[in-house]
């Protein structure tokens, strides 16, 4: 099964020294997505593994293991934890400041992965993958060697066009490169939150958990 994200912003009230929900608006923030790198960062959740425990790379090194629901959790975000129960795991939490100061351009991380004959050809011609397969399988499917898949994609080898050919493929990225945009956009709108409210950065963080 896949597994999701679920979080929300909070923000601290200095007078009352209480967290609570910051209503977001940026879809950014709301919208993440399903990313396991980040997932494997932001928690060690799924990292370097998919469904069915299937490898997909190396294991990022995360900013934190889950550290629980935060005891001084906002209303709103204990309303949401109890409403999904135990089908919430891996709850967790980071602050701006924690967020911000995060190698993410220095670290690097192997994956690991398959192409089809068209996208390892693709490869072949301008070192970008553009579409990864983390596991192929199918009756008509064909796993190969790179050798293999080069000597069909150069023409020394007829392939059987009732098959499909897949070989697989390891590449390299930073931490950056890995989490889709949420660098240059989550952060900024955080960022955004902590100037509107006066908050300092570590009075900013998003609460999380996951699904499965």
């Amino acid at each position: 099964m896949g597994c999701d994200i679920h979080l929300m912003v909070e923000v601290k009230d200095r007078m009352t020294n209480q967290w609570t929900e910051y209503d977001v608006a940026d879809g950014a923030i709301k919208f993440i997505g399903r990313n396991y790198n980040l997932f494997g960062i932001l928690a060690n959740v799924r990292n370097g593994f998919g469904f069915a425990h299937i490898d997909t790379g190396d294991a990022f090194i995360p900013i934190s293991n889950p550290r629980g629901v935060p005891k001084d959790a906002s209303k709103s975000y204990l309303s949401f934890v109890e409403y999904w129960g135990t089908d919430g795991h891996s709850h967790s939490f980071l602050n701006l400041d924690e967020l911000q100061n995060f190698d993410w351009h220095g670290q690097k991380n192997k994956h690991r992965g398959f192409l089809s004959q068209e996208d390892y050809a693709e490869y072949k011609r301008t070192g970008e993958i553009s579409e990864c397969a983390v596991d192929i399988v199918g009756f008509y499917i064909r796993k190969i060697s790179n050798k293999e898949m080069e000597a069909i994609i150069n023409n020394k080898v007829i392939p059987d066009t009732k098959h499909s050919y897949y070989t697989p493929i390891e590449w390299e990225e930073s931490y950056y490169e890995s989490t889709a945009g949420f660098v240059d956009n989550v952060i900024p709108a955080l960022e955004k939150i902590a100037t509107d409210c006066s908050c300092r950065n570590e009075e900013v963080r998003i609460v999380f958990f996951f699904d499965n």
